[in-house]
Protein backbone atom coordinates (compact mmCIF):
# COMPACT_ATOMS: atom_id res chain seq x y z
CA UNK A 1 0.00 0.00 0.00
CA UNK A 2 2.75 2.37 1.02
CA UNK A 3 4.68 1.52 -2.23
CA UNK A 4 1.66 2.37 -4.40
CA UNK A 5 1.21 5.54 -2.68
CA UNK A 6 4.42 6.49 -3.05
CA UNK A 7 4.29 6.00 -6.87
CA UNK A 8 1.02 7.78 -6.91
CA UNK A 9 2.33 10.98 -5.38
CA UNK A 10 5.18 10.54 -7.75
CA UNK A 11 3.28 10.29 -10.92
CA UNK A 12 1.20 13.66 -10.01
CA UNK A 13 4.72 15.41 -9.11
CA UNK A 14 5.77 14.80 -12.72
CA UNK A 15 2.17 16.03 -14.19
CA UNK A 16 2.33 19.20 -12.22
CA UNK A 17 6.03 20.13 -13.85
CA UNK A 18 4.97 18.95 -17.22
CA UNK A 19 2.15 21.12 -16.89
CA UNK A 20 4.27 24.35 -15.99
CA UNK A 21 6.77 23.34 -18.55
CA UNK A 22 4.29 23.46 -21.15
CA UNK A 23 2.89 26.58 -19.99
CA UNK A 24 6.48 28.31 -20.04
CA UNK A 25 6.77 27.12 -23.49
CA UNK A 26 3.42 28.69 -24.74
CA UNK A 27 4.35 32.18 -23.08
CA UNK A 28 7.57 32.13 -24.97
CA UNK A 29 6.03 31.72 -28.18
CA UNK A 30 3.24 34.24 -27.59
CA UNK A 31 2.77 37.56 -29.22
CA UNK A 32 2.13 40.53 -26.62
CA UNK A 33 -1.51 40.87 -28.48
CA UNK A 34 -1.40 37.13 -27.62
CA UNK A 35 -0.06 37.68 -24.59
CA UNK A 36 -2.41 40.44 -23.54
CA UNK A 37 -5.62 38.19 -23.97
CA UNK A 38 -3.84 35.52 -21.61
CA UNK A 39 -3.27 37.65 -18.69
CA UNK A 40 -7.05 38.63 -19.45
CA UNK A 41 -8.20 35.80 -19.08
CA UNK A 42 -6.40 34.71 -15.94
CA UNK A 43 -7.23 37.52 -14.30
CA UNK A 44 -10.91 37.04 -14.97
CA UNK A 45 -10.87 33.34 -13.52
CA UNK A 46 -8.57 34.27 -10.64
CA UNK A 47 -9.28 36.73 -7.74
CA UNK A 48 -5.69 37.01 -6.67
CA UNK A 49 -4.05 38.25 -9.65
CA UNK A 50 -3.83 42.29 -9.52
CA UNK A 51 -3.46 43.65 -13.31
CA UNK A 52 -2.70 46.91 -13.69
CA UNK A 53 -2.51 48.56 -17.24
CA UNK A 54 0.02 51.58 -17.69
CA UNK A 55 -2.02 54.45 -18.90
CA UNK A 56 0.20 56.55 -20.61
CA UNK A 57 0.12 60.32 -21.11
CA UNK A 58 -0.54 61.43 -24.66
CA UNK A 59 2.80 61.33 -25.65
CA UNK A 60 3.41 57.90 -24.19
CA UNK A 61 0.43 56.80 -25.97
CA UNK A 62 1.79 58.30 -29.52
CA UNK A 63 5.11 56.72 -28.74
CA UNK A 64 3.53 53.27 -28.72
CA UNK A 65 1.75 53.97 -32.17
CA UNK A 66 4.81 54.94 -33.49
CA UNK A 67 6.49 51.83 -32.65
CA UNK A 68 3.44 49.92 -33.99
CA UNK A 69 3.35 51.48 -37.19
CA UNK A 70 7.32 52.13 -37.70
CA UNK A 71 6.36 55.62 -38.04
CA UNK A 72 9.04 58.22 -37.14
CA UNK A 73 8.79 61.77 -35.90
CA UNK A 74 12.50 62.89 -36.72
CA UNK A 75 11.29 65.18 -40.02
CA UNK A 76 8.45 67.67 -40.93
CA UNK A 77 5.74 67.65 -42.92
CA UNK A 78 7.91 69.54 -45.76
CA UNK A 79 10.62 66.80 -45.53
CA UNK A 80 10.84 64.02 -47.42
CA UNK A 81 8.31 60.30 -47.23
CA UNK A 82 9.00 58.01 -44.44
CA UNK A 83 7.92 54.39 -45.80
CA UNK A 84 6.90 53.46 -42.13
CA UNK A 85 4.80 57.20 -42.04
CA UNK A 86 1.34 56.47 -41.54
CA UNK A 87 -0.05 59.75 -40.62
CA UNK A 88 -1.84 60.10 -43.38
CA UNK A 89 -3.77 57.12 -42.60
CA UNK A 90 -3.94 57.54 -38.42
CA UNK A 91 -8.02 57.80 -38.85
CA UNK A 92 -8.85 55.45 -40.98
CA UNK A 93 -6.25 53.03 -39.56
CA UNK A 94 -7.87 53.41 -35.85
CA UNK A 95 -11.37 52.71 -36.97
CA UNK A 96 -13.02 49.27 -36.17
CA UNK A 97 -14.42 47.55 -38.97
CA UNK A 98 -16.90 44.83 -38.64
CA UNK A 99 -15.35 42.97 -41.88
CA UNK A 100 -11.86 41.11 -41.83
CA UNK A 101 -9.53 41.41 -44.59
CA UNK A 102 -9.72 37.69 -45.34
CA UNK A 103 -13.92 37.97 -45.55
CA UNK A 104 -13.11 41.12 -47.54
CA UNK A 105 -10.92 39.44 -49.97
CA UNK A 106 -12.66 35.95 -50.33
CA UNK A 107 -15.81 38.50 -50.73
CA UNK A 108 -14.01 39.73 -54.08
CA UNK A 109 -12.69 36.51 -55.06
CA UNK A 110 -16.48 35.06 -55.46
CA UNK A 111 -16.84 37.09 -58.00
CA UNK A 112 -13.92 36.68 -60.02
CA UNK A 113 -13.65 33.82 -63.07
CA UNK A 114 -10.99 31.24 -62.33
CA UNK A 115 -10.60 27.40 -62.30
CA UNK A 116 -11.68 25.63 -59.23
CA UNK A 117 -7.66 24.68 -58.88
CA UNK A 118 -6.44 28.38 -59.11
CA UNK A 119 -9.57 29.59 -56.77
CA UNK A 120 -8.48 26.93 -54.20
CA UNK A 121 -4.56 28.36 -53.94
CA UNK A 122 -6.20 32.03 -53.93
CA UNK A 123 -7.97 30.99 -50.82
CA UNK A 124 -4.96 29.46 -49.09
CA UNK A 125 -2.65 32.19 -49.78
CA UNK A 126 -5.18 34.60 -48.34
CA UNK A 127 -5.61 33.10 -45.56
CA UNK A 128 -1.99 33.25 -45.36
CA UNK A 129 -1.90 36.58 -45.17
CA UNK A 130 -0.74 38.88 -42.11
CA UNK A 131 -2.74 41.94 -40.88
CA UNK A 132 -0.21 43.81 -42.86
CA UNK A 133 -1.97 42.41 -45.72
CA UNK A 134 1.64 40.16 -46.51
CA UNK A 135 2.10 36.97 -47.41
CA UNK A 136 3.62 35.19 -44.44
CA UNK A 137 5.90 33.05 -46.35
CA UNK A 138 7.10 32.01 -49.78
CA UNK A 139 3.84 30.84 -51.59
CA UNK A 140 5.79 27.86 -53.09
CA UNK A 141 6.22 26.97 -48.67
CA UNK A 142 2.39 27.97 -48.66
CA UNK A 143 0.84 26.13 -51.16
CA UNK A 144 0.75 22.43 -51.73
CA UNK A 145 2.99 20.69 -54.69
CA UNK A 146 0.00 20.01 -56.45
CA UNK A 147 -0.80 23.73 -56.85
CA UNK A 148 2.50 24.99 -57.70
CA UNK A 149 1.66 25.43 -60.83
CA UNK A 150 -1.49 27.89 -60.05
CA UNK A 151 1.12 29.82 -57.67
CA UNK A 152 1.34 33.08 -60.52
CA UNK A 153 -2.16 33.17 -61.42
CA UNK A 154 -3.77 32.91 -57.87
CA UNK A 155 -1.39 35.86 -56.87
CA UNK A 156 -1.83 37.85 -59.88
CA UNK A 157 -5.66 37.66 -58.81
CA UNK A 158 -5.01 38.57 -55.25
CA UNK A 159 -2.33 41.65 -56.21
CA UNK A 160 -5.27 42.61 -58.26
CA UNK A 161 -8.09 43.05 -55.34
CA UNK A 162 -8.98 45.77 -53.16
CA UNK A 163 -7.56 47.41 -50.92
CA UNK A 164 -4.43 47.64 -53.44
CA UNK A 165 -1.11 46.65 -52.33
CA UNK A 166 -2.24 43.23 -50.86
CA UNK A 167 -0.49 40.08 -51.25
CA UNK A 168 3.15 41.54 -51.38
CA UNK A 169 5.65 39.59 -49.70
CA UNK A 170 6.81 42.89 -47.81
CA UNK A 171 5.89 46.70 -47.45
CA UNK A 172 8.10 47.59 -50.66
CA UNK A 173 6.77 45.05 -52.61
CA UNK A 174 3.30 46.49 -52.23
CA UNK A 175 4.18 49.83 -52.64
CA UNK A 176 5.36 49.09 -56.52
CA UNK A 177 2.04 47.47 -56.87
CA UNK A 178 0.37 50.34 -55.96
CA UNK A 179 2.29 52.70 -57.93
CA UNK A 180 1.45 50.24 -60.70
CA UNK A 181 -2.14 50.24 -59.50
CA UNK A 182 -2.24 53.82 -60.10
CA UNK A 183 -1.01 53.86 -63.37
CA UNK A 184 2.79 53.99 -62.93
CA UNK A 185 4.76 52.22 -65.99
CA UNK A 186 7.85 52.40 -67.90
CA UNK A 187 10.57 54.66 -67.19
CA UNK A 188 8.71 56.47 -63.78
CA UNK A 189 7.58 52.73 -62.37
CA UNK A 190 11.42 52.04 -62.70
CA UNK A 191 12.74 54.63 -60.99
CA UNK A 192 10.22 54.68 -58.38
CA UNK A 193 11.13 51.21 -57.66
CA UNK A 194 14.56 51.72 -57.23
CA UNK A 195 13.92 54.90 -55.02
CA UNK A 196 11.53 52.05 -52.72
CA UNK A 197 14.08 49.36 -52.83
CA UNK A 198 17.19 51.56 -52.40
CA UNK A 199 17.51 54.89 -51.75
CA UNK A 200 14.58 55.39 -48.73
CA UNK A 201 17.31 56.23 -46.12
CA UNK A 202 18.93 58.63 -48.51
CA UNK A 203 15.08 60.23 -49.05
CA UNK A 204 14.33 60.00 -45.13
CA UNK A 205 17.10 62.87 -44.94
CA UNK A 206 16.53 64.89 -47.98
CA UNK A 207 19.47 63.88 -49.74
CA UNK A 208 17.02 64.51 -53.55
CA UNK A 209 20.02 65.51 -55.39
CA UNK A 210 22.34 62.26 -54.72
CA UNK A 211 19.36 60.04 -55.50
CA UNK A 212 18.61 62.08 -58.38
CA UNK A 213 22.12 61.21 -59.62
CA UNK A 214 22.55 57.71 -58.68
CA UNK A 215 18.79 57.08 -60.40
CA UNK A 216 20.42 59.39 -63.63
CA UNK A 217 17.49 61.40 -63.43
CA UNK A 218 16.33 64.80 -62.11
CA UNK A 219 15.43 66.03 -58.76
CA UNK A 220 12.37 67.54 -60.01
CA UNK A 221 11.54 63.89 -60.61
CA UNK A 222 12.66 62.23 -57.18
CA UNK A 223 10.74 64.93 -55.81
CA UNK A 224 7.67 64.46 -57.49
CA UNK A 225 7.77 60.69 -56.66
CA UNK A 226 8.34 61.84 -53.07
CA UNK A 227 5.19 62.86 -53.33
CA UNK A 228 3.33 60.28 -54.86
CA UNK A 229 4.62 57.89 -52.67
CA UNK A 230 3.04 59.85 -49.47
CA UNK A 231 -0.37 58.94 -51.20
CA UNK A 232 0.63 55.33 -51.04
CA UNK A 233 -0.27 53.24 -47.84
CA UNK A 234 2.90 51.00 -46.95
CA UNK A 235 0.67 48.41 -44.91
CA UNK A 236 -2.74 48.09 -46.69
CA UNK A 237 -4.02 45.25 -44.63
CA UNK A 238 -4.06 47.27 -41.27
CA UNK A 239 -7.06 49.13 -42.09
CA UNK A 240 -9.23 46.32 -41.93
CA UNK A 241 -7.51 45.19 -37.82
CA UNK A 242 -10.12 45.21 -35.36
CA UNK A 243 -9.03 47.64 -32.55
CA UNK A 244 -5.81 49.43 -31.41
CA UNK A 245 -4.18 45.86 -30.64
CA UNK A 246 -4.20 44.04 -33.52
CA UNK A 247 -1.39 46.60 -34.37
CA UNK A 248 2.00 45.20 -34.63
CA UNK A 249 4.28 45.70 -31.20
CA UNK A 250 7.48 45.06 -31.84
CA UNK A 251 8.95 43.51 -28.83
CA UNK A 252 12.21 44.26 -29.22
CA UNK A 253 14.00 47.57 -30.25
CA UNK A 254 17.16 47.75 -31.37
CA UNK A 255 18.51 51.47 -32.88
CA UNK A 256 21.47 53.38 -33.13
CA UNK A 257 21.47 56.66 -30.70
CA UNK A 258 24.07 59.31 -30.33
CA UNK A 259 26.17 56.77 -32.40
CA UNK A 260 26.14 53.15 -30.41
CA UNK A 261 23.33 50.78 -30.67
CA UNK A 262 20.84 50.77 -27.66
CA UNK A 263 17.83 47.81 -27.10
CA UNK A 264 14.62 48.53 -25.42
CA UNK A 265 12.31 45.39 -24.69
CA UNK A 266 8.46 46.84 -25.55
CA UNK A 267 7.54 45.87 -21.38
CA UNK A 268 5.29 48.29 -21.05
CA UNK A 269 2.95 47.27 -24.30
CA UNK A 270 1.68 44.50 -21.43
CA UNK A 271 -0.28 45.70 -18.21
CA UNK A 272 1.79 44.68 -14.64
CA UNK A 273 0.91 41.81 -13.01
CA UNK A 274 1.26 41.00 -9.59
CA UNK A 275 -0.36 39.35 -6.46
CA UNK A 276 -2.86 41.47 -4.59
CA UNK A 277 -1.57 41.93 -1.56
CA UNK A 278 -5.13 42.13 0.42
CA UNK A 279 -5.74 38.46 -0.59
CA UNK A 280 -1.83 37.35 0.62
CA UNK A 281 -2.91 38.87 3.83
CA UNK A 282 -6.39 36.47 3.69
CA UNK A 283 -4.51 34.03 2.70
CA UNK A 284 -2.05 34.44 6.11
CA UNK A 285 -4.83 34.60 8.36
CA UNK A 286 -7.12 32.02 6.94
CA UNK A 287 -3.84 29.59 7.93
CA UNK A 288 -4.05 30.19 11.64
CA UNK A 289 -7.85 29.02 11.29
CA UNK A 290 -9.49 25.57 12.33
CA UNK A 291 -12.79 25.34 11.17
CA UNK A 292 -13.13 23.47 7.64
CA UNK A 293 -14.78 26.73 5.85
CA UNK A 294 -10.93 28.96 6.55
CA UNK A 295 -9.41 25.39 5.46
CA UNK A 296 -11.51 25.29 2.22
CA UNK A 297 -10.78 29.49 1.79
CA UNK A 298 -6.98 28.32 2.32
CA UNK A 299 -7.21 25.94 -0.40
CA UNK A 300 -8.48 27.81 -2.80
CA UNK A 301 -6.70 30.69 -2.52
CA UNK A 302 -3.49 29.21 -1.99
CA UNK A 303 -4.47 27.19 -5.67
CA UNK A 304 -4.67 30.77 -7.24
CA UNK A 305 -1.47 32.48 -5.41
CA UNK A 306 0.10 29.57 -7.09
CA UNK A 307 -1.55 29.43 -10.51
CA UNK A 308 -0.80 33.63 -10.35
CA UNK A 309 2.72 33.13 -9.34
CA UNK A 310 3.24 30.87 -12.25
CA UNK A 311 1.50 33.14 -14.74
CA UNK A 312 4.30 35.43 -13.25
CA UNK A 313 6.64 33.59 -13.62
CA UNK A 314 6.48 32.71 -16.80
CA UNK A 315 6.09 36.58 -18.08
CA UNK A 316 9.19 36.94 -16.18
CA UNK A 317 11.10 33.98 -17.86
CA UNK A 318 9.53 35.56 -21.06
CA UNK A 319 11.41 38.83 -20.95
CA UNK A 320 14.47 37.09 -19.84
CA UNK A 321 14.53 35.40 -22.75
CA UNK A 322 14.10 38.47 -25.05
CA UNK A 323 16.41 39.91 -23.64
CA UNK A 324 19.59 37.14 -23.98
CA UNK A 325 18.32 36.99 -27.59
CA UNK A 326 18.05 40.72 -28.40
CA UNK A 327 21.97 40.75 -26.91
CA UNK A 328 22.59 38.09 -29.35
CA UNK A 329 21.17 39.91 -32.64
CA UNK A 330 22.85 43.15 -31.49
CA UNK A 331 26.18 41.52 -31.70
CA UNK A 332 25.93 39.19 -34.29
CA UNK A 333 23.79 41.39 -36.68
CA UNK A 334 25.82 44.35 -35.62
CA UNK A 335 26.21 45.81 -39.01
CA UNK A 336 22.39 44.99 -40.27
CA UNK A 337 21.79 47.42 -37.52
CA UNK A 338 23.88 49.84 -37.95
CA UNK A 339 24.20 49.91 -42.39
CA UNK A 340 20.87 47.80 -43.40
CA UNK A 341 19.64 44.94 -45.02
CA UNK A 342 22.61 43.85 -47.33
CA UNK A 343 25.16 43.87 -44.18
CA UNK A 344 22.36 41.02 -42.59
CA UNK A 345 24.84 38.08 -41.62
CA UNK A 346 24.34 34.66 -41.64
CA UNK A 347 23.47 33.46 -38.55
CA UNK A 348 20.85 30.33 -37.46
CA UNK A 349 18.94 29.17 -34.46
CA UNK A 350 20.94 26.73 -33.63
CA UNK A 351 23.84 28.81 -33.41
CA UNK A 352 21.93 30.99 -31.29
CA UNK A 353 20.57 28.63 -29.12
CA UNK A 354 24.29 27.32 -28.52
CA UNK A 355 25.27 31.06 -27.47
CA UNK A 356 22.57 31.25 -25.33
CA UNK A 357 22.34 28.12 -23.75
CA UNK A 358 19.98 26.85 -24.63
CA UNK A 359 17.70 24.31 -26.97
CA UNK A 360 17.40 25.65 -30.47
CA UNK A 361 13.25 25.03 -30.24
CA UNK A 362 13.18 27.39 -26.95
CA UNK A 363 14.98 30.13 -29.92
CA UNK A 364 12.13 29.42 -32.11
CA UNK A 365 9.70 29.67 -29.67
CA UNK A 366 11.18 32.86 -28.26
CA UNK A 367 11.27 34.52 -32.42
CA UNK A 368 8.37 33.18 -32.86
CA UNK A 369 5.48 35.86 -33.82
CA UNK A 370 7.73 38.25 -32.72
CA UNK A 371 9.21 41.85 -34.04
CA UNK A 372 11.44 44.22 -33.86
CA UNK A 373 12.31 47.89 -34.46
CA UNK A 374 15.14 48.90 -36.59
CA UNK A 375 16.06 52.13 -38.22
CA UNK A 376 15.52 50.56 -41.51
CA UNK A 377 12.17 49.51 -40.21
CA UNK A 378 10.36 46.65 -38.40
CA UNK A 379 11.51 43.34 -39.46
CA UNK A 380 9.95 39.95 -38.00
CA UNK A 381 12.84 38.46 -35.86
CA UNK A 382 12.85 35.16 -37.28
CA UNK A 383 13.90 37.11 -40.24
CA UNK A 384 17.03 38.15 -38.81
CA UNK A 385 18.29 34.37 -38.87
CA UNK A 386 19.20 32.50 -41.87
CA UNK A 387 22.25 30.14 -43.43
CA UNK A 388 25.13 30.91 -44.80
CA UNK A 389 27.15 32.14 -48.07
CA UNK A 390 31.19 33.10 -47.23
CA UNK A 391 32.51 35.52 -49.22
CA UNK A 392 35.47 35.45 -51.39
CA UNK A 393 37.40 37.52 -48.42
CA UNK A 394 36.03 34.85 -45.99
CA UNK A 395 33.08 37.04 -44.62
CA UNK A 396 29.91 35.72 -43.32
CA UNK A 397 26.96 36.53 -45.66
CA UNK A 398 23.12 36.16 -44.55
CA UNK A 399 21.25 34.48 -47.44
CA UNK A 400 18.75 36.91 -47.41
CA UNK A 401 21.61 39.37 -48.08
CA UNK A 402 22.36 37.43 -50.87
CA UNK A 403 18.79 37.62 -52.28
CA UNK A 404 18.42 40.94 -52.03
CA UNK A 405 22.03 41.27 -53.69
CA UNK A 406 20.26 38.97 -56.69
CA UNK A 407 16.89 41.62 -56.35
CA UNK A 408 19.26 44.40 -56.79
CA UNK A 409 21.43 43.03 -59.71
CA UNK A 410 17.98 42.38 -61.70
CA UNK A 411 16.27 45.48 -60.85
CA UNK A 412 19.98 47.51 -61.90
CA UNK A 413 20.20 45.64 -65.20
CA UNK A 414 20.39 47.72 -67.84
CA UNK A 415 21.48 45.84 -70.60
CA UNK A 416 18.37 45.73 -72.55
CA UNK A 417 18.35 41.90 -72.12
CA UNK A 418 17.61 39.94 -69.28
CA UNK A 419 19.95 38.61 -67.00
CA UNK A 420 20.17 34.67 -67.14
CA UNK A 421 20.72 32.89 -63.40
CA UNK A 422 24.16 31.91 -64.49
CA UNK A 423 25.18 35.68 -65.65
CA UNK A 424 23.67 36.54 -62.46
CA UNK A 425 25.92 34.25 -60.58
CA UNK A 426 28.90 35.60 -62.83
CA UNK A 427 28.40 38.70 -61.48
CA UNK A 428 28.20 37.83 -58.10
CA UNK A 429 31.16 36.30 -58.13
CA UNK A 430 32.94 39.35 -59.29
CA UNK A 431 31.38 41.11 -55.92
CA UNK A 432 33.15 38.23 -53.79
CA UNK A 433 30.25 36.32 -53.23
CA UNK A 434 29.94 32.45 -54.98
CA UNK A 435 26.94 31.17 -55.73
CA UNK A 436 26.20 28.05 -58.09
CA UNK A 437 23.60 28.88 -61.39
CA UNK A 438 21.11 26.44 -58.87
CA UNK A 439 21.70 28.49 -55.80
CA UNK A 440 20.75 31.49 -57.48
CA UNK A 441 17.80 29.95 -59.45
CA UNK A 442 16.44 28.59 -55.85
CA UNK A 443 16.57 32.29 -54.59
CA UNK A 444 15.50 33.87 -57.73
CA UNK A 445 12.22 31.58 -57.23
CA UNK A 446 11.86 32.57 -53.54
CA UNK A 447 11.93 36.56 -54.04
CA UNK A 448 8.91 35.39 -57.09
CA UNK A 449 11.06 37.18 -59.70
CA UNK A 450 10.39 35.35 -63.26
CA UNK A 451 13.21 33.32 -65.05
CA UNK A 452 14.98 35.42 -67.77
CA UNK A 453 12.87 33.79 -70.77
CA UNK A 454 9.65 35.01 -68.97
CA UNK A 455 11.75 38.92 -68.35
CA UNK A 456 12.43 38.95 -71.69
CA UNK A 457 8.14 38.60 -72.97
Amino acid sequence: MQQGLGLQIAAKQQLKISTQLVATMETLAASTEELRDKIKKEAESNPVLKVTEKTPSYSDFSDRYIASSGRRDDYSDSEPYDPNDSRHNWIEGMVSREETLEEHLMKQLGEISADERTREAAEILITSLDKNGFLSSSPLLILPERLWDRKDEALSIIQSMDPAGIGAADWRESLIIQAKDKGLKGKELEIFSDLVLYELDELRQGKISLIAKRLRTDTEEIQALSEFLKTLTPFPGREYSADWDQYTIPEISIKKEDGRLRMKIADDALPSVEIDPEYAQMLAELKKGESNEDKDASKFLREKVSSAESLISQLDARTTALEKLGALLMDKQRDFFLYGPLHLKGLTMKDAAEIIGVHEATVSRIASSKYIDTDWGIYPIRSLFSSSVESADGQNISKNAVKEMIRKIIEENNTGKALSDQKISDILKEQGITAARRTVSKYRKELNIDSSFEREK
